[in-house]
């Protein structure tokens, strides 16, 4: 039997694959627009995989979180009932708390950082946390750091992100970060997000200038943005490792592939997009800040946020090992 028909043969039970005498379908799910870091990923998977495969598997990936919001989405790949799907980093925290350390404020300093941080033995190690809860991630997309807008006034220094409202993800770390500097976190989905903005339920949000400019934020009143280093926005396109275990192994081993080929392509796409992104909603009128104090913004996040999240992360032990991989200083 050919390797890719003994593939269909053991994945026929998985409802949300569609199959038929020729060919297998996977789907992805993807919160974002396809004019984002995740179309990059997903286009990329799905020319790789049906290309290799010649159609014998094909890549449905479905953006704008139409297959439901990241939580969900993540709930049925690890139950096994969806293949594949890109989400954010602070979205697969509740069901590994370990890769909570990615989400640690002033954890990288630069694209550069992150890159060794989501390659090699460092992401060995967050595979193997991810694999613990049923995922196996494929792909590091890279999304810039989340920048923090909103819609009252600029943000220069800490205070003035005081009294201020912002959407958040439900992550422990990120909301004892934006306590940590003054501001006011509402954790809502990301499926809710624009219409919380556009309502005025909170102020602003965080997120890299080319997802800004992808989901139309400057319709959602959100006129201001800081450049606030405080934490990368990594996405990482996970596959069930129960859907993974039932492939044939040279399809596992094109899967895997693929992803590599999709994170080297969303990294090359990041570089040369984020700033036409960025020129692109200043021409639209976002008033763009830098801030005057950001060793300010550090201080709190090592002094409250590290000291405060070091166990729900997995401890020091953890953390150690983990930069110690990335080449950082231990603490």
């Amino acid at each position: 039997m050919k390797p890719f028909k003994l593939a269909l043969a053991l994945v026929a039970s998985c409802f949300l694959w569609t199959t038929s005498a020729q060919a297998l379908t996977l789907n992805v799910a993807a919160g974002d627009p396809e004019d984002s870091e995740m179309g990059v990923v997903g286009n990329t998977f799905k020319k790789f995989i049906e290309e290799k495969t010649n159609g014998e598997v094909k890549v449905e990936v479905f953006y704008n979180a139409s297959l439901g919001d990241e939580t969900e989405c993540l709930r049925n790949v690890q139950k096994g009932t969806l293949p594949i799907a890109i989400a954010g980093i602070a979205n697969i925290v509740p069901f590994q708390s370990k890769l909570g350390i990615l989400t640690l404020p002033y954890l990288f300093s630069n694209l550069d950082e992150v890159v060794v941080g989501t390659n090699g033995a460092p992401a060995e190690i967050l595979n193997k946390y991810a694999t613990e809860v049923g995922f196996r991630i494929l792909t590091w997309t890279y999304t810039d750091f989340r920048y923090i807008s909103n819609s009252k006034h600029p943000i220069e220094t800490i205070d003035d992100i005081k009294d201020l409202k912002f959407r958040v993800p439900q992550s422990a770390v990120l909301i004892a970060a934006y306590k940590a500097f003054g501001g006011s976190p509402t954790p809502i989905s990301w499926a809710e997000t624009f219409t919380a903005l556009q309502q005025g339920v909170v102020d602003g949000q965080c997120y890299g200038y080319i997802g800004f400019r992808a989901n139309k934020f400057i319709e959602a009143n959100q006129k201001y943005l800081s450049e606030v280093h405080y934490t990368y926005q990594l996405q990482p396109m996970v596959m069930s490792e129960r859907v993974f275990k039932k492939l044939d192994p040279k399809l596992q081993a094109l899967i895997i592939e693929g992803g590599q080929l999709a994170q080297k392509a969303v990294l090359e796409y990041q570089i040369k997009e984020a700033q036409a992104a960025k020129e692109d909603i200043i021409a639209q009128g976002v008033v763009v800040s830098q801030l005057k104090d950001e060793e300010v913004w550090k201080k709190a996040a090592f002094e409250k946020v590290w000291t405060e999240m070091m166990d729900f992360v997995g401890g020091r032990d953890a953390v150690n090992m983990y930069l110690k991989a990335c080449g950082k200083p231990e603490i």
